[in-house]
């Protein structure tokens, strides 16, 4: 071997010594990734949303990343876990099939070619079983129109829905529409009211009111003494006076003879219009008449007195019911819901009641008051409120009515079509 010869064979020698060392240096110095657990949020009887985020990937590529979750600590990948892509960042992971009022333990995972990391550990308990069972209703299953604006149940137990292509009739098996060809317009249906005759009163956005007499329709207007065809909510006293709330403030009483209007607490605009509409109106257990305006407020009458800013309500008053207590429930936006009980007000804003812009009030069979409006329902039993919303089945995000039946079941209607809300025994 000549001395060239050996030169190159050391050279080479120690090339290589130097690239394996270099290799194992750069081995030393890949780590498993750095990351961190989220909060678990939207937590549900059998689901829950937690996730993670990949602070370092530890100087190579992340090729897995989720949450891992167990019912006992520390859980790892050989747990139940889920699978959300791969790479640095933050990730949401939805965590499933899971066991009503259980505890569980979850932590983020994340693996690179060193191996898994974890983040730190979240602790979590899912809720009870859901208390009620929701069927929902649209045009797919018989409802002549998605968009329900009122509901009113009969003394048989129908369903009568009010919508913004007709009306429909649900008796429990199957649906009756009426519409432009039974006598009633295909304009939007925004108030319904039985009467104590079992007679019922349709309020119209432009075409007046409608009474369902049997099966004859009669239809009053502007012409008849109506102050206005654009009706906003109609309601039947224990008289059988129906009193019609309409635009400018203005009600309109209908004795079974004429038609007498007047405005209530009317406020003009510099113009000299009067502003504003009546949106609520309900009689209570002392026959004292309470109106909900949506400018000016909750007014009430007395004995032909007639009292203005009752508790101070002013603007936004959507719904009035009174109660089989006694008590007068109010529906405010956006100060939620208030309770008019033996002399007494009180405020139930949406801390409490979930609720901040309360559209629709109403009571079940059992006793149990209802509110709808912007975010689901909540009903108030026994001194505390229940929330149900979309993500527990409604149809709708925003609830513009509600009606109890007579087997303590709510009926709910809004922008997308109509809820049934059934009460789960244990």
């Amino acid at each position: 071997m000549t001395k060239k010869t050996l030169w190159c064979y050391a050279y080479a020698t120690v090339g290589t010594a130097i690239m394996l060392f270099s290799s194992c240096a750069k081995k030393d110095e890949i780590k498993t990734p750095v990351l961190t657990t989220a909060e678990v949020t939207g937590i549900k009887p059998t689901a829950a949303v937690s996730g993670g985020s990949i602070i370092d990937d530890g100087g190579t590529t992340v090729t897995a990343r989720g949450v891992c979750w167990s019912t006992s600590q520390n859980p790892t990948i050989a747990n139940s876990k889920t699978e959300d892509g791969s790479g640095v960042g933050s990730f949401t992971s939805n965590i499933s099939a899971l066991e009503p009022e259980t505890t569980y333990y979850v932590r983020a995972y994340a693996e690179n070619e060193v191996g898994t990391a974890y983040g730190e550990q979240q602790i979590f308990t899912t809720s009870p079983p859901p208390s009620w069972a929701i069927t929902n209703f649209t045009q797919d299953n018989g409802l002549i129109g998605d968009i329900v604006q009122s509901i009113v149940v009969d003394n048989s137990n129908n369903i009568w829905v009010g919508t913004s292509l007709g009306l429909s009739k649900f008796d429990g098996l199957s649906w009756t529409s009426y519409a432009e060809a039974d006598g009633i317009p295909l304009e939007g249906i925004q108030a319904l009211s039985f009467d104590p005759d079992g007679n019922l009163w349709i309020g119209t956005w432009e075409k007046g009111i409608f009474k369902l007499d049997g099966q004859a329709w009669t239809n009053y207007t502007e012409d008849d003494g109506l102050y206005s065809n654009r009706v906003y909510t109609i309601y039947a006293d224990n008289k059988s006076n129906i009193w019609i709330g309409t635009s400018k403030n203005h009600i309109t009483v209908f004795d079974g003879t004429g038609f007498d209007s007047f405005a209530v607490n009317p406020q003009t605009n510099p113009d000299g219009a009067i502003m504003g509409h009546i949106h609520a109106i309900c009689a209570d257990h002392n026959d004292n008449i309470w109106v909900g305006s949506c400018y000016t407020g909750l007014s009430m009458y007395n004995n032909n007195i007639w009292t203005d800013y009752v508790n101070n309500l002013s603007s936004f008053i959507n719904a009035i019911y009174c109660s089989s207590e006694g008590d007068v429930w109010i529906g405010h936006s956006p100060l939620g819901a208030f309770r008019y009980s033996k002399g007494s007000w009180h405020n139930y804003p949406e801390s409490e009641a979930k609720i901040q812009f309360v559209y629709a009030v109403g009571e079940d069979a059992n006793g149990n008051i209802w509110i709808g409006g912007r975010d689901g329902v909540s009903v108030f039993h026994e001194n505390t409120w229940e929330f149900i919303n979309s993500e527990d089945g409604l149809i709708n995000p925003v609830i513009n009515t509600l009606a109890g039946d007579n087997e303590g079941n709510i009926w709910v209607g809004g922008p997308n079509g109509l809820s049934k809300i059934v009460k789960l025994e244990n």
